[in-house]
């Protein structure tokens, strides 16, 4: 196994491809004063890839907190001071833009790049030229061996054409793109790897794809001259981070500025005759993949889920624990083999339990560190507002829930066409899961996304109380009217996860900010009750109730 030096030191490997690193390395270590430590030598090779800080986090297992302290104090000052700017204004974005600007850049050519492989041992023959690009070094692997060989038959014998794969954050798709990848690549005349992550627009990926693909001078850079290359050559082509294409706040489907050509890129790779294969990988499905996809065709999908027992299991014991431990096996199944909650799970299992499971689970409710939630969080600011909605409502009723039971419990400022439009657009995010009971589809959140739309729920709720307190009016009434908070006719087991999980905290929050603001209760209450008079009644508003509930009403 790597020691934490080895891994740090491993990572990014890639920006020596364009970046005078040891000249950096060196102006920087002038610039402070003292040595340049190795976790920040990873976080400079990461920045100028064009990885975010809360990506770097993931990387190097850091919490984000902890990363954005150590990067304010050390290397951000240093590297204002070599790019000549003011103290306190760098932002991560503009830190290739700074550097190249300084001449840390390097002028090779990308066809003259060194073509690396993962593992960074040899040069690949110019028989099967290969551009590993972004593609991160994947040290350490566990289980998925059935999944890579079906992925594998897809791509070699069936000759797909368009293969999606996608998953929930931190579930391991590029790793096991990664490992199909290794595998397969043999099969190719050439290999290019690229990551979307800023949204490159379509006529600028093309041109990227097209300068190693083919070497030839192109008049043009279109889809058109694309495909003709890869009718030619026997081409794999990987783009990570897809999502990153698509339209923020908004269902599945809508491309950004500049990228809505994808759409056609997509559409006539999957359809067109040729003898190459694109991969795609993220967090949402497009639906150039969801229309056209099947066992039959030309396009796949595949959904990626957590680890299998055996695959679980060798990850934990890769972090100490032996694999006999009581509550093994309930701790996978809670984290649904979730690799990277399980990872961050471990440690806290390591740490503050001396390794018992049986005692983190006896003690704890779910827990998600940093690096989840943040990988959640960045999934959830895409959603759409109905979808929100939808999940709110799910982690609230914590069972799964039939789209009749949806539809007339939502307070629905939208068509019930619309409302089955976010629950398929949810699906393909891999953000809810569907099941059958007694011949009825239900929707469900896994335990990990349940917990964390929970407490957003529960946070925003809390918002809108404290401006009631504080405000003494119901303006910024909204979650209050549209959800219920405790169900009425629910099973006492889900009244009393509700009351717990949901209504206590928020009344917690509310007593704080009356006793911080020295609110007297009744007269709040009869502040509000004079405001309610003579306001027309909403039949689906919950918005009584709840406040009856928290102790704001009568």
């Amino acid at each position: 196994m790597l020691s934490d030096n080895e891994h740090i030191e491993g990572l990014f490997p890639e920006a020596a491809q364009s970046w005078d690193l040891n000249r950096l390395y060196a102006d920087l270590q002038t610039a402070s004063g003292k040595e340049i430590k190795p976790v920040e030598k990873a976080c400079l090779r990461g920045l100028l890839c064009r990885y975010r800080p809360g990506q770097l986090a993931f990387k190097l297992t850091w919490t984000s907190g902890a990363l954005r302290v150590e990067l304010n104090k050390g290397l951000y000052r240093s590297l204002e001071a070599i790019a000549d700017q003011p103290v306190n204004t760098l932002r991560w974005e503009k830190v290739p833009e700074w550097l190249e600007a300084k001449g840390y850049k390097t002028a090779q050519r990308q066809s003259d790049r060194r073509l690396h492989s993962p593992s960074n041992t040899q040069t690949i023959p110019a028989a099967n030229l290969a551009d590993w690009g972004e593609a991160p070094n994947i040290q350490t692997f566990y289980g998925r061996v059935d999944e890579i060989a079906k992925l594998e038959k897809w791509i070699v014998r069936d000759r797909c054409h368009l293969l999606a794969i996608c998953g929930m954050g931190g579930i391991g798709k590029t790793a096991l793109a990664v490992k199909l990848v290794e595998n397969i690549q043999s099969q190719f005349d050439c290999f290019i790897w690229r990551s979307l992550r800023s949204a490159q627009p379509t006529a600028q990926l093309i041109a990227d794809l097209l300068q190693f693909l083919d070497h030839s001078q192109h008049t043009g850079c279109s889809t058109s001259d694309l495909l003709e290359v890869l009718r030619q050559k026997r081409c794999l082509v990987v783009l990570d981070d897809f999502e990153a294409t698509l339209q923020d706040g908004e269902l599945v489907g809508a491309y950004r500025q500049g990228c809505e050509d994808h759409a056609e890129l997509l559409q006539r790779v999957g359809s067109e005759r040729h003898q190459s294969s694109l991969i795609l990988i993220g967090r949402e499905q497009p639906k150039e993949i969801s229309m056209h996809q099947g066992e039959d065709q030309p396009i796949r999908y595949y959904k990626v889920n957590g680890l299998q027992r055996q695959g679980a299991f060798e990850l934990l014991r890769a972090r100490g624990f032996t694999g006999t431990e009581n509550g093994l096996e309930a701790l996978v199944q809670q984290y649904r083999g979730n690799p990277s909650a399980l990872r961050i799970v471990s440690g806290t299992i390591q740490e503050l339990f001396n390794g018992n499971v049986s005692e983190f689970l006896k003690q704890t409710a779910l827990a998600l560190g940093d690096v989840l939630r943040t990988l959640l969080y960045q999934q959830f600011e895409r959603l759409s507002q109905l979808e929100k909605d939808v999940l709110y409502w799910l982690a609230i009723k914590h069972r799964p829930v039939s789209l009749s039971s949806l539809r007339s419990e939502m307070n629905l400022r939208a068509s019930g066409s619309e409302l089955i439009d976010a629950l398929e657009s949810l699906r393909w995010r891999s953000l809810i899961e569907k099941v059958s009971e007694q011949g009825e589809v239900m929707f469900l959140l896994e335990p990990v996304v349940l917990k964390y739309v929970n407490r957003q729920f529960v946070d925003e709720v809390s918002k809108e109380i404290i401006a009631i307190a504080t405000q003494q009016n119901l303006k910024s009434i909204d979650l209050l009217q549209s959800h219920v908070l405790v169900e009425d006719r629910a099973p006492d087991s889900i009244r009393a996860m509700q009351i717990r999980l949901v209504l206590k905290p928020i009344k917690d929050k509310l007593a704080k900010a009356i006793a911080q603001n020295n609110i007297e209760l009744e007269f709040l209450r009869e502040r509000l009750a004079s405001q309610y008079q003579g306001q027309p009644t909403e039949i689906e508003s919950y918005r009584e109730a709840n406040l009856a509930l928290i102790g704001l009403w009568w």
